[in-house]
């Protein structure tokens, strides 16, 4: 978990700690959630933007899939089990432009 350091002015650091104390949770879980719904949409804008990229790329497989070449559950299974784990380093390889 990353720890964000965040200079705030203290009418907005008041309404914070007042919802905070209102809803029973910590400043900082507050805080967390509203920054987290202040950013819902960047995970679509995020995977729109890698369709994009893998549109230019030429790599990015669109229409419908012949049934003989369906993924099964099983394939599906093997593939999580497979790449368990790759998502932090993806993440970090997307956010350097790799």
């Amino acid at each position: 978990m990353k720890q964000l350091l965040l200079r705030i002015d203290d009418d907005l650091h008041r309404r914070i700690t007042r919802r905070a104390h209102r809803t029973g949770r910590s400043i900082n879980a507050t805080a967390a959630e509203i920054l987290a719904k202040g950013v819902a949409d960047e995970t679509l804008d995020a995977r729109a933007e890698l369709r994009a990229r893998a549109r230019r790329l030429g790599v990015l497989a669109e229409g419908c899939v012949p049934e003989t070449q369906r993924v099964t559950s099983a394939d599906r299974e093997r593939a999580l089990e497979t790449t368990e784990g790759i998502g932090p380093i993806l993440d970090r390889l997307w956010a350097e432009g790799r």
